[in-house]
């Protein structure tokens, strides 16, 4: 009898336990995934949703030149991958000339197609929908890396029917600022296309991210910071470039236009190396340390989820207004399909990430050069 006893007592102390163990599989369902692969990233719903209702057309319209690699093939890989995960067509309209006029008449192509939501990118894209977002009251924008603005950027609108996504460029200018003096690079360069708030935050976060890790290793460090501008004479860029390697610097970050390439070939020639930004350009070849990226895939994925969730339509915190992500929900990283880091693995990248997401460390946020974080470590030159 007291065997029974004590066999039902531990049966109920066991039912006990398990009642107030957490369920695994909400955890996981759940837990934070630090990114390394945007292009890989398929959004998953969550277990207890309310299925989709799927039918719908999401289209894009875009530069038909970015589509086959770049910030537009990554938004077209999202829409196309939301589509056929959760029973949705997808649409693409592109134009070729980089025109403004040829912009906008893909997007009132797209508007007119029967698309529910349309997804655009870009400052071409904002000065089309400026024009167009009134026009088609029926059919919603999402808009990335820009937000809807006349042709000399004097007046700023943002209809109800349109939501703007901007990437906190600081963060991933942070972590490639981080990884590269980590690395053992202490005479750097920033190589911008122009002045804008955008590109300035990629400097200033890669200034910051280079302080910090000075600081932990005790290093003096330099940073070189050259906005070329109008500049169309791609030899002349090169030549600059070539001419900072040849005295010294160890690694470039290149941001904007072409200036991946210019900084590539510059590499290529005095045997220095880059950081590339906003998409993943590892591929490029071994000259290239990282990419500092702006998570598109994995971005437009989460945004066409909401949208759809809240019955095809911008909820009151999104309709008419700009979004900044960043850390928060992985949509700034370092691309990890080539990881060629020596000193800086990526178990030390992802125990940074949850720092940063955490808030256990800060980026500011500089959108020009006129005040600039204190960064006693690291000694700016700013140069005409």
């Amino acid at each position: 009898m007291k065997k029974v006893v004590a066999l039902f007592l531990s049966f109920a102390m066991l039912l006990i336990f398990t009642a107030c163990m957490p369920e695994v599989e909400n955890q996981e369902s759940t837990e934070f995934a630090v990114p390394l692969d945007d292009a890989s990233y398929v959004l998953q719903a969550p277990a207890d949703a309310t299925p989709l209702p799927g039918g719908a057309t999401i289209a894009l319209a875009a530069d038909g030149s970015g589509m086959e690699s770049g910030a537009e093939s990554l938004l077209w890989k999202g829409i196309q991958t939301f589509a056929t995960n959760f029973g949705y067509t997808a649409q693409s309209f592109t134009y070729g000339d980089g025109e403004a006029a040829s912009a906008e008449e893909a997007l009132r192509n797209a508007a007119q197609s029967g698309a529910t939501l349309v997804v655009c990118r870009g400052e071409e894209m904002a000065k089309a929908l400026f024009q167009v977002q009134a026009n088609f009251p029926g059919v919603h924008y999402l808009l990335f890396d820009a937000e809807p603005h006349n042709e000399d950027y004097t007046v700023y609108t943002t209809e109800s029917n349109v939501h703007c996504v901007q990437f906190q460029e600081e963060q991933a200018g942070y972590l490639a600022g981080y990884a590269t003096v980590m690395e053992g690079y202490t005479s750097l360069g920033f190589a911008g296309s122009d002045e804008m708030p955008d590109v300035v935050r990629y400097c200033t976060g890669f200034l910051q991210g280079a302080e910090d890790a000075a600081e932990q290793q005790g290093e003096e460090v330099t940073l070189q910071v050259w906005y070329t501008g109008n500049i169309e004479d791609t030899e002349l860029v090169k030549s600059r470039l070539v001419e900072w390697y040849e005295n010294g610097t160890g690694l470039i970050l290149a941001n904007g236009g072409d200036l991946v390439q210019r900084a590539m070939d510059a590499a290529n020639q005095t045997g220095g190396k880059i950081f590339a930004t906003d998409w993943d350009q590892n591929a490029l070849g071994d000259r290239v340390l990282g990419s500092a990226v702006k998570c598109y895939n994995a971005a437009v994925q989460r945004q066409l989820y909401g949208f759809f969730s809240a019955n095809s339509t911008w909820d009151q915190d999104s309709a008419g207004k700009t979004e900044k992500v960043g850390y928060t929900d992985g949509s700034v990283a370092l691309a990890g399909s080539v990881w060629r880091f020596n000193n800086f693995p990526q178990k030390e990248y992802e125990r940074l990430y949850e720092q940063l997401r955490n808030s256990d460390l800060k980026v500011e946020t500089y959108s020009d050069m006129d005040t600039l974080p204190d960064t006693p470590s690291v000694t700016v030159q700013i140069q005409n």
